[in-house]
């Protein structure tokens, strides 16, 4: 057994043990403490990570070290870090301080960290468990609050839809090849393409791709608004670091497969951009903006592609970084007595908090993928691999996209520079955690956004 491969899990999962018995004797009053022990966990795990000596295996070849699962754990580790900073005043303020809190998100990270490192389809399915009915528990947790109960169910039950899809199509893949780890001869057997279709089915649900996206806004708008951060941002990155790991040893052997991919990417594009105009809540907003960029993201994976897959990466990790911080300012609202996140709410918002508003407009206008912002780096990386690859139909209908995207951000942003206040909610400021995390991803979008070779370059050699 290759106990250094295991380093970052280990200490982890040696983190969430210690928080799950300090929790069983602590009470409520401790949670924030609770919360700084979960923090160091996941601080010590990140590190580790330079320790880990790499290319490496174990489990009997099911769970591999490379560079590129590296940074994705490095990431998860990061954004999930944030999470836990921006949480612990939300919960406290809003009277919801569960002790368990603190180890349920990194219980979901650690399943999230052992999916991404597995190349064997049945551990994949136990992280992705792990992570998924942790999540399923989180979306809940407001335990008194009606949406966040019908949320945390649609979710619940779709997942468990996915996770069937995944199961079985992990099964017929079995069969009909006669192995579970990847690398494995593709036989030319219809069973083998159905197993495929179901496990892109199970990931497109998981990253919220039409037609399987129907879970999405109202668990978005029912979880506590940390939580929506981390649903947002921690699950999405760990997905498409998958989606390239299967799609390059598994999806592309199957015939058509690139035209499933295309369908998938267009309609959840164009669905989730032309919702979002329709919708009066800047949560669910966020949440049809979510299904849009699942459309760009999954169009990189149309075609086999070193470059490409390296843009796809670098656009969902600073993506992640922006979704973060929007999620972080509208918690920090959230805590505004009355406060609903319908666009009434945000009317003269600049006058009241103009940091907190003008913050929130930066990450919007990232979003929408103005230049110099990092995300504008990622769109422009996916539509020139598009180009690379003669897809320029798929590459058109993602710059119109782009271009119909604009205006429900924009909207949210006139409402906050533009209109007058209507009713006063009162004073919220942000805690230290909330306001570190707001320094980090603004700038982090920022500096990506200037010198993107920084994430690019070492990442292109290990993919």
């Amino acid at each position: 057994m290759n106990w250094n491969a295991l380093l970052p899990e280990i200490i982890l999962s040696l983190g969430i043990l210690l928080v799950f018995a300090l929790e069983l004797f602590l009470k409520e009053k401790y949670y924030k403490s609770l919360t700084v022990i979960a923090f160091v966990s996941i601080v010590l795990s990140a590190i580790s990570i330079f320790f880990v000596n790499f290319p490496a295996e174990t489990l009997f070849g099911g769970f591999s070290v490379s560079g590129f699962n590296l940074i994705a754990k490095f990431f998860l580790l990061i954004l999930t870090a944030l999470v836990l900073l921006i949480s612990y005043d939300f919960f406290m303020k809003k009277d919801s301080a569960y002790g368990e809190l603190s180890y349920l998100y990194l219980i979901a990270l650690l399943g999230l960290m052992v999916m991404v490192s597995s190349d064997n389809l049945a551990i994949i399915f136990v992280g992705l468990e792990l992570a998924s009915i942790t999540m399923y528990i989180l979306v809940g947790l407001f335990k008194r609050d009606y949406l966040s109960k019908e949320g945390a169910f649609k979710y619940l039950v779709m997942g468990t839809t996915g996770t069937s899809m995944f199961a079985l199509g992990s099964g017929l893949v079995y069969a009909s090849s006669g192995s579970l780890t990847l690398g494995f001869e593709p036989p030319d057997d219809p069973m083998f393409a159905l197993g495929v279709l179901l496990l892109m089915s199970a990931l497109a649900l998981k990253v919220s791709a039409v037609p399987f996206h129907f879970w999405t806004p109202d668990a978005y708008e029912g979880a506590p608004t940390p939580t929506t951060a981390f649903l947002s941002t921690v699950p999405k990155v760990a997905m498409y670091f998958l989606f390239v790991k299967l799609t390059a040893s598994l999806f592309s052997y199957v015939p058509g497969w690139e035209v499933i991919i295309g369908a998938v990417a267009i309609a959840s594009m164009f669905y989730g951009n032309l919702m979002a105009y329709a919708q009066r809540s800047v949560k669910r907003l966020l949440a049809y903006s979510s299904i849009a960029h699942a459309g760009y993201f999954t169009l990189a994976l149309s075609t086999v592609d070193k470059s490409m897959f390296t843009a796809l990466i670098f656009y969902v990790f600073v993506y992640a970084l922006a979704t973060l911080g929007a999620f972080t300012v509208l918690g920090v609202l959230e805590k505004k007595n009355g406060w609903t996140h319908h666009f009434l709410d945000f009317k003269g918002l600049f006058k009241d908090h103009p940091v907190l508003a003008s913050l929130l407009a930066l990450f919007m206008f990232t979003l929408i993928g103005i230049p110099p912002m990092a995300v504008f780096v990622g769109k422009l990386g996916l539509f020139v691999g598009l180009v690379k690859n003669e897809l320029i139909l798929q590459a058109l209908l993602l710059a119109i996209a782009s271009i119909i995207s604009a205006g429900y951000y924009l909207k949210v942003v006139v409402y906050m520079f533009l209109h007058e206040k209507e009713r006063d909610l009162g004073y919220s400021s942000a805690s230290a955690g909330e306001s570190f995390a707001l320094i980090l991803t603004s700038v982090g979008i920022i500096l990506f956004g200037l010198f993107p070779q920084i994430v690019l370059d070492p990442m292109f050699k290990l993919i």
